[in-house]
């Protein structure tokens, strides 16, 4: 499947996503978010889902954004606003989940979505309401993908039983 196989588009209340399949049981609570709770999410105006869909109408892929804030005192600095510097916490948009179907990977649909996502935040987002940073609680298994996207790992901490790594993009280096 090409870029050009599928579309990104808002997730609709009429979307089957009973068949999106992961392939692999550390993914599964994305897949279960999926199909239990992103259509509430977004109808409660808490997370919004994005999805690629094949030209058969399939969901390949997703992505969930909601707003966030990042403590990045000690670790960052940045330079064309140094007063910035001065507050605990800064605006962000976080990427609460991005998942490609089993089938549909090495396709660029994950790159394609959270190109989409970066597009979207500075835009709409970081245009209207100021917003200069994307964080992620990137999976072990996902943090060589966000660094090839210009992400940069803030830390790394235990949730559960899972290593999660938080990694950020300042916005203002895209421009």
């Amino acid at each position: 499947m090409s870029e050009a196989g599928f579309h990104i588009r808002k997730l609709d209340q009429g979307d089957n996503v009973q068949n999106f399949k992961l392939g692999n049981e550390a993914f599964l609570p994305l897949k279960t978010f999926l199909q239990k709770q992103a259509k509430t999410f977004q109808e409660s105006n808490i997370a919004q889902t994005y999805v690629a869909v094949t030209t058969q109408n399939a969901i390949a892929g997703f992505i969930t954004l909601t707003c966030s804030e990042i403590d990045l005192q000690n670790h960052y600095a940045i330079s064309d606003c140094s007063h910035a510097n001065n507050y605990e916490y800064l605006p962000a948009v976080k990427i609460a989940r991005l998942a490609v179907d089993s089938r549909y990977r090495e396709n660029g649909i994950g790159t394609a979505l959270l190109d989409f996502a970066i597009a979207l935040i500075i835009d709409r987002v970081a245009d209207s309401v100021g917003c200069r940073f994307v964080v992620t609680d990137a999976k072990i298994e996902a943090v060589e993908f966000y660094a090839k996207q210009g992400f940069t790992v803030l830390n790394s901490y235990q949730s559960g039983a899972s290593d999660y790594h938080l990694m950020f993009l300042d916005l203002d280096i895209l421009s």
